[in-house]
């Protein structure tokens, strides 16, 4: 009796091996008949990475590093995030705000004194959700970033009172990296590296990284022009597709700031309003949902990640169809549950 229990039960789980395997294998298969259409038509070029339940099941590269023909990617190659790597200026502040170095309803006066008087009332908060009423960097004047803060320093008067009204403006972003900056004694890019990534084990991520940088995928436009490589202000850390993913399950486990710092940077000042996560949501403690998307030059990267899936899509030559390539990903992962 003992024996045939034994057997049945090791052919019901052989059963249920081979299912899960075969359903894995189809999934691979579709996969991988996505991409190489894609890559067919000419509709990506780039890396992707799929985990199901915390575990990656597919992390593959497709296409060319740069426009020589001859480097083909691969799944170690970083990328630029664009406005993802926004990410880690606004949980840097969340961490100094735990640290007890800041409160997000302190003034930008407090740390940056030198600023005009409009810094008294803009709030750390209003940096966070883009609604300082900041005017727009000058990307055809400025080119470092100290252009950027003589622009700033000679800047009269605000587009609007701050609080009131949405305007995504990369500085916000600026103001939060040298208010990291003030407080630390450090680089933001220093303070990223040294207190950010390496202690997540994210050893591969580079900050502003230059043309001559290996593995560094380089953007190129449809007629094979390569973009010329310039940051008007600094801080853009790129990625490659593991440390990419390290990062997003650092913030979805709360490694660097707490569920309730985390939900802060997720609420927008208003629907379809973008945050310092770009859009999410937490309930019972666990992050439901996050979704981020970047580009710069003719990069351009996407990130969606839920308790069941994360999806990590990154092109160096950009066609803005990563949310069309996404929902075609998760068409695959749910016909083959």
């Amino acid at each position: 009796m003992k024996t045939i229990f034994s057997k049945t039960v090791y052919i019901i789980m052989l059963v249920i091996c081979t299912k899960a395997y075969c359903q894995s294998n189809k999934t691979e298969t579709n996969l991988d008949a996505l991409f190489q259409d894609l890559q067919h038509s000419k509709s990506f070029n780039g890396n992707v990475l799929i985990a199901q339940k915390g575990k990656i099941t597919y992390e593959k590269a497709f296409g060319l590093a740069d426009t020589s023909k001859t480097h083909q990617l691969t799944k170690e190659y970083r990328f630029h995030i664009g406005s993802i790597a926004k990410e880690f200026n606004a949980v840097g502040i969340l961490m100094l705000k735990e640290q007890g170095k800041l409160n997000l309803d302190d003034a930008v006066s407090k740390f940056l004194p030198e600023l005009p008087s409009w810094a008294n009332k803009i709030k750390i908060i209003h940096l966070l959700q883009y609604t300082s009423g900041l005017p727009q960097i000058k990307w055809n004047e400025v080119n470092q970033d100290s252009d950027n803060m003589t622009f700033l320093k000679n800047t009269v008067s605000l587009d609007f009172e701050p609080g009131t009204k949405y305007d995504y403006n990369n500085n916000n972003v600026f103001l939060q990296r040298r208010i990291i900056e003030k407080i630390t004694n450090m680089s933001f890019n220093s303070f990223v590296i040294k207190k950010m990534l390496l202690p997540m084990g994210i050893k591969n991520a580079i900050v502003d990284p230059d043309e001559k940088e290996k593995q560094f995928a380089k953007s190129f436009n449809n007629k094979g022009k390569q973009d010329v490589l310039k940051y008007n202000i600094s801080g853009w850390t790129a990625l490659n597709l593991s440390d990419f993913y390290k990062w997003s399950e650092a913030v979805n486990s709360f490694k660097m700031i707490t569920p309730a710092s985390t939900q802060q940077l997720f609420i927008p000042f208003a629907a379809e309003c973008q945050t310092g996560l770009g859009e999410g949501s937490l309930a019972n403690g666990k992050v439901t949902s996050h979704r981020h998307d970047g580009a710069a030059f003719n990069y351009q990267a996407l990130l969606v990640s839920n308790p069941d899936f994360t999806i990590i899509l990154m092109t160096n030559s950009k066609q803005n169809n990563l949310d069309e390539i996404s929902g075609s990903i998760e068409s695959i992962l749910r016909e083959n549950h």
